[in-house]
């Protein structure tokens, strides 16, 4: 009987620490407008970030095009190898560019859905 009775005297005290959060740190709860604030600017951050990238999407892709007229020998001959060259590298650039655009914007969402999830929307 004392083995039991030692037993659910223990299965108590631990169930009143747990229970009371006495014996553990108990971690505060987080400010909701705060975290809902936080991620709405990491959004804005992100929606900013992927303004940039558009930017230079836009400059290699005029860069592409100015560079087919610059480097255009004549209408017989075409265009020098000089452009296949320079159309590799504005490819490229915007082929990364756009890919990282699309991810911020995904982080951006992202991060607006949690701030409304917080606001209970």
């Amino acid at each position: 009987m004392k083995i039991f009775s030692r037993a659910v005297l223990t299965g108590l005290l631990v169930s009143a620490f747990w229970v009371t959060g006495i014996g553990y740190a108990v971690e505060s709860t987080p400010d909701v407008a705060k975290e809902v604030e936080k991620h709405l600017a990491m959004s804005k951050s992100y929606e900013e970030k992927a303004m940039t990238q558009d930017v230079l999407i836009a400059e290699h892709e005029q860069m592409k095009k100015d560079s087919k007229n610059k480097y255009t020998i004549s209408s017989k001959l075409g265009v020098s190898p000089k452009f296949h060259q320079m159309e590799k590298h504005c490819n490229a650039i915007i082929a990364d560019a756009t890919k990282l655009r699309n991810d911020l914007l995904d982080f951006a969402k992202w991060h607006r859905m949690r701030a409304a999830e917080l606001q209970g929307m």
